[in-house]
């Protein structure tokens, strides 16, 4: 069976972008990219909601025409460009889930049935309400968070308020920049 991991910027008081909706605060160096990295290793999908689906739409099939891309840039671009990209929406319309190899998936219990299906893990980069949606319904197998050494005082929390859920640790791993690479099975 494929495993889920679910991967997130997350702040030291809970929140996955701050309140205009930007990430300018989260830590990334080259230690936090190799780490993000080594779940591309193991995954053949990613999967998103509409927002993230269509930033990185927007984003990542221009990398390669970028004089100034890095190795790991490009490295990146090639692997989500052979990747299944799966968006969660109950309202993206069916013509703008138009990436390459896309899959568009009105419900996220209908990755019950994607996880069932022979092939590479699943991962995700972002999008905070599909996790928090998918933690809900027991789907995420692995919760990868990047704990940042900030408070944002607002904007979008990954966790909603009242919801209890049991995580168990599986690797704690402090990384340049006072971020805390942090690995978590439901349970």
């Amino acid at each position: 069976m494929r495993k889920l991991k679910m991967h997130l910027h997350i702040s030291l008081d809970g929140y996955a972008s701050d309140a205009a909706g930007g990430l300018s605060w989260a830590t990334y160096n080259e230690e936090v990219a190799a780490r993000a990295k080594r779940l591309t290793t193991t995954a053949d999908a990613v999967v998103f909601g509409p927002g993230t689906y269509k930033m990185m739409q927007g984003y990542w099939p221009t990398v390669p025409a970028d004089p100034n891309a890095t190795a790991g840039e490009l490295a990146h671009a090639d692997w989500i460009a052979r990747a299944t990209k799966i968006v969660v929406s109950s309202t993206l319309p069916d013509v703008e889930a138009n990436w390459e190899t896309s899959l568009l998936l009105r419900d996220p219990a209908e990755l019950v049935a994607i996880k069932q299906q022979s092939g590479g893990d699943i991962v995700s980069f972002g999008s905070p309400t599909l996790v928090r949606s998918c933690l809900a319904r027991g789907l995420v197998d692995e919760l990868h968070l990047f704990l940042n050494p900030i408070l944002l005082g607002g904007g979008l929390a990954v966790f909603a308020p009242g919801a209890e859920k049991k995580l168990h640790l599986l690797d704690a791993t402090p990384l340049p920049g006072g971020v805390v690479a942090l690995t978590y099975a439901p349970g």
